[in-house]
Formats: structure tokens, sequence, C-alpha cells
């Protein structure tokens, strides 16, 4: 079972979207991610920001979806207590894409 409730991974997959999204098209396999994930990011995102409710169990399986992938591809134990990207990007050992 995660140590990371729901509402941290919407914040955390949420961000990810909002903040690093046009850096992901400068990166094939980030760019696969994004596009993959073309629902579950912003998803995420509304709901982390109290745009959207998640309606249950489809919800939280879109967005469980995008977390697990997410946590694949950064290399991070998708069942590891993480509260924000900070937190997940320093639990990985890959680089994070660059935001600037």
């Amino acid at each position: 079972m995660s140590k990371t409730p729901f509402s941290s991974k919407c914040d955390i997959i949420g961000a990810l979207w909002l903040y690093y999204r046009d850096e992901a098209m400068d990166n094939e396999a980030w760019r696969e991610f994004f596009d993959y994930n073309d629902i579950g990011l912003p998803l995420a995102y509304m709901i982390a920001e109290g745009l959207a409710e998640s309606t249950g169990e489809q919800t939280e399986t879109l967005v469980g979806e995008t977390w697990q992938m997410f946590c694949d591809y950064i290399n991070i134990d998708p069942d590891g207590a993480y509260m924000n990207i900070v937190e997940a990007f320093e639990a990985s050992d890959q680089p994070p894409l660059n935001d600037e």
C-alpha cells in the first residue's frame, strides 16, 4: 500500500504537468510520457487545485496509472512516502527535468 496519499499524488503529478510539460517536449522519453498521460496529468492538476473532484474508482485508477508510470520513469518506489515533487525527485537517482 502506498504511503503517499492520493491527494499528494495529485499534487506531485499535477505539478509535473504544470511546471515541466514544456521542457518535456525536448526529451523524447518524457514527451512520450506526457503524450500517453494526456488525461491523467491535467486531471491530477485539476484535482490538486480543487477544480475537479475525484469521482471514485475510475478517477483514482487513471491517476494511479499515471503515478505508477511517473515513479517508473524517475526510478522511485511508488509505495514510498512523498509529499511533493521535490521529495519525489530527491528520492530518484535520475536527474529532474530542467524547469528553466
